[in-house]
């Protein structure tokens, strides 16, 4: 049976608002033990103290100062733009996937700046330059896209290696343009590149966020 500090972490974990001020020491521990009185006594199955769940938080705020920050620091190479992009989405029968294999025999499409595939379990998603756009069509012939988006933006973050064992690095990068509230259309990732594709209206928007982090 877990315990009641077993409760109050899982609780608190459950919030990064919450989280991140105790790491940062900024957390009324009566005030907040008070907020969540009734989901630890809920979860408890028992009435609990407010003073018992302030003694929880006065252990766990110890250990949380320790702890790999939530949102860690990640020091960006660069940031690339690419604009007049459009994304295209087929159902994934087993005719799409043998006429994808035509994309590399198609000289303009293999050269292309910015071309992303990815495959899901029922769909096929492409990004590419609007100017290709009938490439694809052409590739894909007798196929009806069920998702045609045009005037899209991509922004491609660089960052190093070392990075990719650090937690939470992703959304370390995907935050600030949470907090400000700009629409992600599609995320794409590779070892040292995470690329947010945004509507072209707001790739200035999602520009002057990004820029704001730190560089190496």
């Amino acid at each position: 049976m877990k315990t009641i500090s077993g409760h109050v972490r899982d609780v608190i974990d459950e919030s990064e608002v919450a989280l991140s001020a105790m790491q940062a020491g900024f957390l009324n521990l009566s005030a907040y033990a008070k907020t969540i009185q009734g989901e630890v006594s809920k979860r408890a199955r028992r009435e609990v103290a407010v003073g018992s769940i302030v003694v929880a938080l006065s252990r766990y705020e110890i250990d949380a100062k320790h702890r790999v920050p939530l949102s860690p620091r990640v020091k960006l190479e660069s940031i690339a733009t690419r604009s007049a992009l459009c994304e295209l989405t087929f159902t994934r029968t087993q005719t799409v996937r043998s006429q994808l294999r035509q994309i590399h025999e198609n000289e303009r499409l293999v050269e292309a700046d910015v071309l992303t595939i990815t495959s899901g379990i029922r769909e096929l998603s492409l990004i590419l330059p609007s100017a290709l756009k009938q490439d694809i069509l052409k590739v894909f012939k007798g196929q009806e896209p069920t998702l045609v988006l045009d005037q899209l933006a991509s922004l491609t973050l660089r960052f190093p290696a070392r990075y990719l064992h650090t937690p939470n690095t992703i959304f370390a990068l995907l935050r600030p343009l949470a907090l400000n509230r700009i629409n992600l259309v599609e995320v794409v990732s590779t070892y040292t590149e995470l690329t947010v594709i945004v509507a072209e209206k707001h790739l200035q928007s999602a520009f002057s966020v990004l820029s704001k982090l730190p560089t190496v």
